[in-house]
């Protein structure tokens, strides 16, 4: 099935709405246990002088997790989306435990411009993350160009997304089991997703073919592939976003 793209920011707030009151935390949960799992078997663990980022954070769903699964580490959210970052602001200051999330929180940036926004971040990155973002970016150059630039060599990257289904029947078929646990919304958002995904063979080529061969490219299961790894050779230091 050939790729098309979709609007890189969700800015209605309808679909911003919508995405937040659904119900995601299985995967969120996995995520997290994946995150922590490659961590653990890296011998890596997070601290107070750590700082960990969550790239395209949307509603806070994933920010959240890992602030509370790490709650000495400084957590910053980063959406494009204005009407996303103000839908995280507030989930966090209703949270039910608001302690726990006292080290999070959230900038409005495009990740491609990020660099040209005037906030410090005055720890070098330890942890970055990524939930279904990269099939929203039109170009996988600038989404690799990015992270690769807020990376260290330190930085453990992991990035999670879906995977373009082999033909229209898959996708429409996954479309049908979608529509009987989301609303309409987010059934339509999952299909334009579903098409606007790239394929292990188009990450797994664009990491051999530019210099990317640190970072790994998995398949999980039939639906999700999975982006992680530390770049090599990267300067160390702060980055300023």
């Amino acid at each position: 099935m050939e790729r098309i793209p979709e609007p890189e920011l969700m800015e209605k707030k309808e679909q911003v709405i919508s995405y937040d009151e659904a119900d995601f935390s299985e995967g969120e949960v996995n995520l997290i246990n994946q995150i922590n799992h490659y961590l653990l078997r890296k011998n890596i663990s997070l601290g107070e002088k750590d700082l960990i980022v969550d790239l395209g954070c949307g509603p806070g769903n994933i920010s959240e997790k890992l602030a509370i699964k790490w709650p000495n580490t400084e957590v910053v959210g980063i959406d494009g989306s204005k009407e996303m970052i103000l839908r995280a602001q507030y989930n966090k200051e209703v949270s039910a435990d608001p302690k726990k999330l006292k080290k999070l929180r959230y900038i409005c940036s495009d990740i491609k411009d990020i660099k040209l926004t005037n906030f410090l971040l005055k720890k070098k990155i330890s942890l970055l993350v990524s939930n279904s973002l990269i099939h929203h970016i039109t170009h996988l150059e600038d989404f690799f160009n990015t992270i690769k630039t807020m990376s260290s060599n330190s930085t453990v990257n992991f990035h999670k997304d879906l995977k373009r289904p082999f033909d229209e029947k898959t996708a429409l078929e996954l479309k049908a089991k979608c529509s009987k646990k989301y609303n309409e919304i987010l059934t339509t958002d999952y299909y334009a997703s579903l098409r606007a995904s790239y394929t292990f063979k188009e990450l797994k080529n664009f990491t051999l073919e530019n210099d990317l061969s640190s970072l790994d490219v998995f398949e999980e299961g039939d639906n999700y592939l999975i982006v992680y790894g530390m770049f090599k050779n990267q300067v160390n230091g702060a980055y300023i976003i």
